[in-house]
């Protein structure tokens, strides 16, 4: 199963404390910097590992993510799935100020997301980018000593934070440390890390469909949440998402519809458009097609039996097999979503009813007649339960093999 990577560096203020950490892109772990044919697909893997897979909470904590943008996402061409109040956005030193980039840059702002000017150049018509820009990042090995100093008076005239980056020695330290920069960044500080999580894998056809729906302008929730619960790695990172400080205080989750209602449609189209940009697996694993059939089966006892949210029980099932996906312990899996304590005891300990429906749905699967049960239902209704299951499964499959065969 392919890895998901992402470079981070801290970036220091004037007491040597991390302000924040800029995101940067790494292929396979590679702590060097590293090449990529396209700036706007290395920047969607970036998005999409950092926030989708990895989670910006174990990436940076409760500091901010400085993040590269291309013009493509700046001008909003290309999905921008950001957690407002976790990001900076850094616009590069090769953006031009054009109307469409300052235009761009303003909708970003507006959105809660921080501004940045990278590496930064002094140029005609960067006016207004300074005054939506809150930092702005000055490259010691852009220019010698004399004209950082210039660059340096003539940024003092707008109400911006000067960040020094590529810091090497102390003393370029000790002279940045005179100019007055607020913040520093650089290889004699720290240099880059990389944080490592897995992707699970997904079915593009499956995306999309939903995308599809997403792009429906009567497109109902009821309807979309169905669809997405068919797919366990989106239904996986559509509530990780969900679980941002954007929906601060945290609300705990327990079924997808939920999920969606916190998100909105707009968050959910870019989120679904940036997993499409990422290379993903055309046909879904004997674990995604279990994890279907455990959801199915799950809610489908529930129902039978008149016990709670049948839906809560379909996302028991659905998430029932998180750790093999991921190759990660269910444990630290479900610490990265803001499911409800009944839910996730299920899930870590076959607790409660759900608990419960997700052992007889086991037993099933392995034919151990002694120990399947659930809530007095008999033989009949229970074989009823999984036969239904596994024709859900079966029908759901054929129909995407039958897409991607078109």
């Amino acid at each position: 199963m392919a890895g998901a990577y992402v470079g981070r560096q801290a970036i220091y203020d004037r007491s040597m404390k991390v302000h924040a950490y800029e995101l940067l892109y790494r292929r396979c772990g590679e702590s060097r910097g590293a090449e990529f044919p396209s700036g706007d697909l290395a920047t969607a893997h970036v998005l999409s590992d950092a926030f989708l897979e990895i989670g910006a909470q174990r990436l940076a904590g409760d500091v901010p993510c400085f993040l590269n943008l291309t013009e493509g996402y700046i001008t909003g061409d290309l999905p921008l799935p950001l957690p407002p109040e976790r990001v900076v956005v850094e616009v590069l030193e090769d953006v031009l100020p054009t109307a469409a980039v300052v235009e761009g840059v303003e909708r970003i702002k507006e959105r809660g997301v921080r501004i940045a000017l990278d590496d930064y150049v002094h140029r005609d018509g960067n006016d207004p980018l300074l005054e939506i820009a809150e930092y702005v990042k000055v490259d010691l090995r852009a220019q010698d000593r004399d004209a950082t100093r210039a660059l340096v008076e003539e940024l003092r005239k707008w109400n911006v934070k000067l960040l020094a980056e590529k810091v090497e020695t102390e003393e370029e330290l000790n002279f940045c440390m005179d100019l007055g920069f607020d913040y520093f960044q650089g290889f004699f500080l720290n240099k880059p890390e990389i944080v490592e999580g897995h992707r699970i894998p997904s079915n593009r056809v499956g995306l999309l469909r939903i995308l599809s729906k997403l792009l429906d302008p009567m497109v109902e929730m009821k309807s979309l949440g169905e669809l997405i619960s068919q797919d366990v790695s989106l239904a996986y990172k559509l509530m990780r998402h969900s679980n941002s400080t954007l929906f601060a205080p945290q609300q705990e989750i327990t079924a997808i519809q939920h999920s969606l209602v916190l998100l909105g449609l707009r968050a959910i189209r870019e989120i679904v458009s940036l997993i499409i940009l990422i290379d993903l697996d055309d046909r879904p694993g004997d674990l995604v097609t279990q994890s279907l059939t455990r959801a199915r089966m799950c809610q489908g006892l529930a129902e039978r039996v008149g016990y709670g949210d049948p839906s809560e029980f379909f996302t028991a099932g659905l998430f029932s097999n998180l750790d093999a996906l991921t190759r990660v312990p269910m444990e630290r899996v479900l610490a990265d979503l803001p499911l409800s304590e009944r839910l996730a005891a299920a899930l870590l300990a076959g607790e409660g009813k759900m608990g419960a429906a997700l052992a007889c749905v086991r037993a099933f699967e392995r034919g151990d007649w002694d120990d399947v049960g659930f809530g007095g239902l008999d033989e009949g209704e229970l074989s009823d339960a999984f036969a239904d299951a596994t024709a859900y499964s079966q029908r759901l499959f054929t129909g995407m093999a039958a897409n991607i065969a078109a």
